[in-house]
């Protein structure tokens, strides 16, 4: 471990400085220590899904023979900066033993190839054998001790590789790392391994059904066939904008099955603005008749205030429950959208409808969230399921159960009665 100080140099200082560096390594050491006795999927990591937690981090990882190459995009909330924080990375053999492979402190200023305004772009290049399940980076409190950790597996076997495409900003030096764009913003896509041909494009104008509810074993609804609506090729490094919502995915090689996908939305999103937006998540709480209903109303737009009041009966009521309940909605975008609207997806639904997790296990194949019981309903406990996707290596599926039936129903009762 290194660990590199700046103090003065005046010689009746030396013995000061000596003491001083080997109490960090002492502390930093023991701050090690401490992290890697613990078993991954044993550490509660709910903050990922609180919006505006003091830090937030979004990556995009490629392996090229003994090493991962890592892009990082660090978010930090509530007035933090960088330099408030200690940064550590692991590898670990597992998510499920106490094996450790490897510990470094990050000097995260080395690292750092872009700040734009509370976000910086780091990238880190972490040594990769068959016998690493996992990296973490782990990000300290330097004032409170608190702890947030955030994984990237490195199991093949659940993912498909990016190729070592990467998105860029307009800039071309600040990545891109959200899994969606707005319409006419500007981005580009370079590889970073040596390739200089033409990056492939494929074009899904495909419209995605929403999740059905959690106790809803089989879906009904005819399973739609994935079709590719157009076809181009880009230049590494061009400006691209991209005009026409929907799905694209990015090939080197368009004979594999390898490549990175984006989604494009309207301009507002994560926000819901348009009131066609506005109508569609409303089905979780609805039924399809109540919904064709304002559709079709000579005014929609009264006719959704009139639903809402005659739910709540009382109109300050269902003001704050309709604020509340779409203000769940942008943050299911925010956080789970990837190849479909993160509104539609499995996590999407039980967010909206439950909102954040009061704990979160992870493993290399489940995330559980669970719902401690309150006054209003018992303790919950969902099971997601990764599936391995061509478009992302963040789609999870919900483990489906028919006795949700009675959680579910008091849960959509309580946003009908505006007491959520």
């Amino acid at each position: 471990m290194k660990v590199e100080l700046i103090i003065a140099t005046q010689k009746h200082m030396n013995i000061h400085k000596q003491t001083f560096k080997l109490i960090l390594v002492i502390l930093l050491f023991s701050i090690g220590k401490i992290h890697g006795q613990r078993i991954y999927i044993d550490e509660n990591i709910s903050y990922w899904y609180n919006v505006t937690n003091e830090v937030h981090i979004n990556h995009n990882v490629f392996f090229d023979g003994d090493s991962a190459h890592l892009y990082l995009e660090i978010t930090f909330n509530q007035g933090h900066i960088f330099d408030d924080y200690h940064f550590i990375s692991e590898l670990h053999e597992s998510y499920h033993t106490l094996d450790i492979l490897s510990y470094d402190t990050l000097n995260i200023e080395d690292y750092i190839i872009a700040i734009k305004s509370n976000k910086i772009f780091t990238y880190v290049k972490l040594p990769y054998t068959d016998k690493t399940d996992i990296a973490i980076i782990r990000v300290i409190n330097k004032k409170t001790g608190i702890d947030y950790a955030y994984d990237i597996p490195f199991i093949k076997d659940y993912n498909f590789s990016t190729d070592g495409l990467v998105f860029y900003n307009e800039d071309s030096i600040t990545p891109y790392l959200s899994s969606f764009i707005n319409k006419r913003q500007s981005i580009r896509v370079k590889s970073i391994t040596d390739f200089s041909g033409p990056v492939f494009v494929y074009y899904y104008a495909q419209y995605f059904d929403e999740a059905v509810p959690p106790m809803i074993i089989e879906d009904e609804r005819a399973a739609k066939e994935l079709k590719i609506d157009s076809v181009f090729t880009v230049q590494q490094n061009d400006p691209l904008v991209l005009n026409n919502e929907g799905l694209y995915f990015f090939q080197k090689d368009s004979s594999s099955a390898n490549g990175i996908g984006i989604r494009v939305q309207d301009p507002y999103f994560p926000l819901v603005k348009t009131f066609d937006k506005v109508l569609e998540p409303l089905i979780y709480i609805s039924t399809r008749s109540e919904t064709d209903a304002i559709k079709n109303a000579p005014d929609p737009k009264v006719a959704f205030e009139q639903y809402w009041i005659k739910l709540t009966k009382i109109p300050s009521l269902a003001t704050s429950t309709v604020r509340k309940y779409y203000e769940r909605v942008e943050s299911a975008n925010y956080l789970f959208t990837n190849f479909e609207e993160g509104w539609k997806s499995d996590m999407g639904l039980i967010y909206i409808i439950y909102g954040p997790p009061n704990d979160v296990y992870k493993s290399e194949e489940i995330i559980d969230w669970v719902y401690n019981r309150d006054l209003t309903m018992p303790m919950v406990r969902f099971s997601f399921y990764k599936v391995k996707n061509v478009f992302t290596d963040q789609h999870y599926t919900l483990l489906r159960k028919k006795n949700y039936d009675k959680n579910w129903f008091k849960s959509v009762e309580l946003w009908r009665n505006g007491k959520k």
